[in-house]
């Protein structure tokens, strides 16, 4: 039990550490330094940076009224509940610290995706290298996970390519960015499990398109498009918490 209290607070640690990338990385700052409010600018004090509390005791808004995003504690949460569903499935093994790794990754990428709708190309081709190589070391069969990542990409280049050609006057469903990021996907879960590592997230974007046209019916005000990457990691973590990596 002291075990997974442990483990619970190291997720909640990791994730607080994925929000100041999270925050940093797009404005282009150096990710080292003391963390700051995002809506006032100001130095913030120890007891607001503390997971999930902090956020709760501000009422989820910063000193000057303005509301800050909900999706910061959000990371810390899934984090925690990621790394503790890791132990129960794999201990304190080598598997737990590399889709520890994998979640972290996909953290980053699916909230970065969701507040810039942009998908980091270093981050994810990088993450892929890495998993293309750590992955054998932990008797994963080298050959699948290469096909994956091949075809993970490709499948993700053609609908890049169809919507390109569909709608080519608007913001498209699809960017490189999730071309980049199916190859990353693909690298991790291999080809095997290719189709129900992505199908969650499909599933996911599809019943929030689905909400948005009913309500543009309705005659309700909706965004012009969807963050795909950020349910695509949504349901790849979903698929590692159900343990369908064996």
């Amino acid at each position: 039990m002291l075990i997974q209290v442990l483990v619970l607070l190291a997720g909640l640690l990791l994730g607080t550490l994925l929000n100041i990338l999270i925050v940093r990385l797009p404005r282009a700052k150096g990710l080292w330094g003391w963390p700051r409010c995002t809506r006032t600018g100001e130095r913030l004090a120890l007891w607001q940076l503390v997971p999930l509390v902090g956020w709760l005791l501000q009422g989820g808004r910063a000193r000057n009224g303005r509301p800050l995003a909900w999706i910061y504690p959000l990371v810390e949460l899934l984090s925690a509940l990621m790394l503790l569903r890791l132990y129960q499935l794999y201990d304190l093994s080598a598997n737990f610290f590399y889709l520890a790794f994998v979640s972290a990754i996909l953290l980053l990428t699916g909230a970065i995706d969701w507040l810039h709708r942009y998908i980091y190309t270093f981050l994810v081709l990088g993450a892929s290298l890495i998993a293309l190589m750590l992955g054998p070391a932990l008797g994963m069969d080298w050959r699948n996970l290469l096909l994956g990542a091949l075809f993970g990409g490709s499948i993700f280049l053609l609908f890049f390519m169809l919507a390109r050609m569909l709608f080519p006057t608007i913001a498209t469903p699809f960017g490189l960015g999730d071309v980049y990021l199916a190859i990353f996907i693909g690298a991790v879960v291999g080809l095997v499990n290719l189709g129900p590592a992505l199908v969650y997230g499909m599933i996911l974007a599809g019943i929030v398109a689905a909400g948005i046209m009913i309500a543009r019916a309705a005659g309700r005000p909706t965004p012009t498009y969807i963050a795909y990457g950020s349910y695509l990691c949504l349901g790849v973590l979903i698929f590692i918490a159900l343990g369908r990596m064996g």
